[in-house]
């Protein structure tokens, strides 16, 4: 078993530690059929033009997203992560960087930059989620938009009573594969702390993960203190409008003008 629990920063080590198992761990979690809708909702931003992946992992957006005819950037702060995106077929389309997404300059100016699958909100404190924005607002072109796909926060599940603030929830199980994760919640702070369980064939191991949550009216007040607006803000990736139905917001921000 990988024991993982030395790691006392979920952010700096999310992509080491995930980087073997995540393409089995997306499979498992159905994660392809969303990636393909995000692929068509961020491509038009993006045609013929320059973009940039936040967090882009192992490629799972950036390498189908390359193939719409946009030049790719990606970046992460995991040499693993990057090496896997690299070792894939088209992988040398996208060009990667290592860095960290709460503060970095590529010297370049892009149509598009994104961050989804909740990604932004493995940036654990205000001062970094603002510096990422910050960071964003230098990097977009004049008429360029930033995507931002985050999950609505849904703290109702974590009681006050009995072990309080703790809940244990089974995220995946198959005939040869279980995931279970253990969460509490830091409600002053508004962070989830887990410990996911992965139990496979090929690998069984604990991986922390730690995010610090926004609303979407946060979201926008963020956006708005380094200098973006909202234009859009969506459901799904099919634009069903956003609602209090709804438990993941698509977010379209542009620079204040």
């Amino acid at each position: 078993m990988k024991d993982n629990e030395q790691v006392k920063d979920a952010y700096t080590a999310y992509g080491e530690i995930w980087s073997d198992i995540y393409d089995e761990f997306a499979e498992a979690m159905n994660m392809p059929v969303e990636n393909a809708r995000a692929v068509s909702f961020l491509a038009p931003f993006a045609k013929d033009g320059t973009a940039l992946e936040l967090g882009v992992g192992n490629g799972h957006i950036a390498l189908p997203l390359s193939e719409t005819g946009a030049l790719v950037h990606g970046l992460d702060n995991s040499e693993s992560m990057l090496s896997a995106l690299r070792a894939k077929s088209g992988g040398d389309s996208v060009r990667t960087h290592l860095g960290d997404m709460a503060e970095f300059d590529l010297g370049t100016k892009y149509d598009l930059v994104y961050c989804i699958n909740n990604t932004f909100s493995l940036l654990v404190t205000v001062d970094q989620q603002i510096s990422c924005f910050r960071s964003v607002v230098n990097s977009l072109k004049e008429h360029g938009r930033f995507v931002v796909h985050l999950h609505y926060p849904y703290t109702a599940e974590f009681s006050d009573v009995g072990l309080g603030r703790q809940t244990t929830t089974v995220r995946h199980i198959d005939e040869r594969r279980l995931m279970v994760r253990f969460s509490k919640h830091d409600r002053n702070n508004q962070l989830f702390i887990s410990q996911d369980l992965w139990i496979a064939p090929k690998a069984t191991r604990t991986m922390p993960i730690k995010l610090r949550y926004v609303y979407p009216s946060e979201l926008d007040l963020l956006a708005k203190f380094s200098g973006l607006e909202l234009v859009e803000r969506y459901g799904d990736w099919e634009r069903r409008p956003f609602d209090n139905g709804c438990w993941q917001h698509r977010s379209v921000f542009r620079k204040i003008a």
